[in-house]
């Protein structure tokens, strides 16, 4: 689909420059399309972001996946998540953080339909944590004193808040200790 090749080509100046930081004409030159040709795809910069996060969610959707690996332990499809997000983020460099974190921290307060898009795409990913770590409860693999709702909360905002500090440090540091935590502490 061409919509996705233009996604592609282009995403990469988004997170790295922010929504406000890119401009459509930004978007077309590095997918090499005319800039009315944009126009055919998406009304505007607002639904390209929106789209975007859809790309970027269809891209990670074999992670997700894997957290319903029911091969594994529920504890840890959580790790795995999360060690295999971590092996994502070493390859492409920490400056990229989360695509959705990074537009959810610049426009969440000022753009109600990318923040309303982007807030599903994060309850997605907390509901399936929040599953494992209900199965573990049961199976009394967790120790925990607090429910599985504010825990999976907790390891997703504490997530996006080791992105945040690991790409401002420009060092993968802060999400190694996040790991560190999550397994050795939370997850236990």
């Amino acid at each position: 689909m061409k919509k996705n090749m233009i996604i592609e080509k282009s995403i990469g100046l988004m997170y790295l420059n922010g929504y406000n930081g890119t401009s459509v004409k930004d978007i077309t030159d590095a997918a090499g399309i005319p800039k009315g040709s944009f126009y055919n795809y998406f009304v505007g910069k607002e639904q390209y972001a929106i789209d975007a996060i859809d790309f970027y969610e269809e891209n990670i959707n074999y992670l997700v996946e894997n957290l319903e690996n029911n091969n594994l332990k529920p504890l840890d499809r959580i790790k795995n998540f999360y060690k295999e997000k971590i092996k994502i983020l070493e390859e492409r460099g920490v400056e990229y953080g989360c695509f959705v974190g990074n537009l959810s921290e610049e426009v969440g307060n000022n753009n109600e339909n990318i923040s309303k898009r982007a807030d599903e795409f994060h309850k997605k990913i907390e509901s399936v944590i929040v599953k494992n770590l209900i199965i573990a409860e049961k199976e009394n693999m967790l120790k925990k004193n607090v429910s599985a709702k504010i825990l999976g909360d907790f390891i997703l905002i504490s997530w996006q808040g080791a992105l945040l500090r690991a790409k401002v440090a420009k060092n993968i540091l802060p999400v190694e200790e996040f790991y560190e935590v999550l397994t050795k502490e939370l997850l236990i």
